[in-house]
């Protein structure tokens, strides 16, 4: 039985190998423009949640609520629904650079968390 595992993990090992080749970089294809958009229209209602959460900390509940969940919530919605519809179809045709990468734009929020107090203090003005 030993032999035999042995001998299977001799035949694998190579091929696991040869998937793991990362030199070239991963395309878009149909399929992944076709589940970006499906995935965009089915989880479109959670932003409405989302951002009502992220303002209740900041702004207050009665804020988060009606800019959050009616305002903002609402309109991000509708425009996953659109983009995702957009997406499904035209899904099986590149756009116009010829690759099937979405078109939507990244978030405005880089993520990015600037130390404070800055670390030149020299020249922090």
């Amino acid at each position: 039985m030993k032999r035999i595992l042995a001998l299977a993990l001799l035949l694998v090992a190579p091929q696991l190998m040869v998937h793991a080749d990362i030199s070239m970089p991963v395309r878009d294809s149909f399929y992944d423009k076709l589940g970006r958009g499906l995935a965009d229209i089915v989880v479109s209602p959670s932003e409405m949640l989302d951002s009502q959460f992220s303002m209740i900390d900041t702004e207050g509940n009665t804020v988060a609520f009606t800019k959050g969940f009616l305002v903002q919530g609402v309109s991000r919605m509708v425009m996953d629904i659109g983009h995702g519809i957009f997406e499904v179809a035209t899904s099986p045709f590149p756009t116009n650079d010829g690759s099937y990468r979405s078109q939507k734009l990244p978030p405005y929020d880089s993520m990015v968390v600037n130390d404070y107090p800055p670390a030149d203090l020299k020249n922090w003005y």
